[in-house]
């Protein structure tokens, strides 16, 4: 009996710590709503969070990729900047604010103005 006992006793704290982790998720399931300013200046707002985020040491300040310093080369290369935001590729080692990520998006989706 005392066998027995043991048993369902493990087999109840079991359950219990299942039940406990399954109500709890893991990640936050709430929609992003993106705002997208389309006058989201570069000057302003996107050269101080590349500056900030990728033109770093060891990063975007070397020979290894592009310095994204200068309006011209990330105009030039909008478009791979896009795709490896979007997929998290970049900043490598980082993560961007949802804010900081959503903002360089929508400056690139708004034609890539030098303003």
């Amino acid at each position: 009996m005392k066998i027995k006992s043991q048993q369902v006793y493990l087999l109840l704290v079991i359950l219990t710590i299942m039940a406990i982790a399954c109500s709890k998720s893991s990640t936050d399931t709430t929609p992003i709503v993106a705002t997208c300013d389309p006058n989201t200046s570069f000057s302003k707002t996107i050269l101080p969070l590349f500056n900030s985020t990728c033109n770093t040491s060891g990063c975007h300040d070397g020979p290894n990729a592009a310095s994204l310093n200068t309006f011209q080369v990330v105009h030039d290369n909008a478009s791979q900047i896009r795709a490896s935001i979007s997929t998290g590729r970049m900043p490598k080692g980082k993560t961007l604010a949802v804010t900081d990520k959503n903002a360089i998006l929508c400056w690139i989706d708004n034609g890539a103005k030098n303003n």
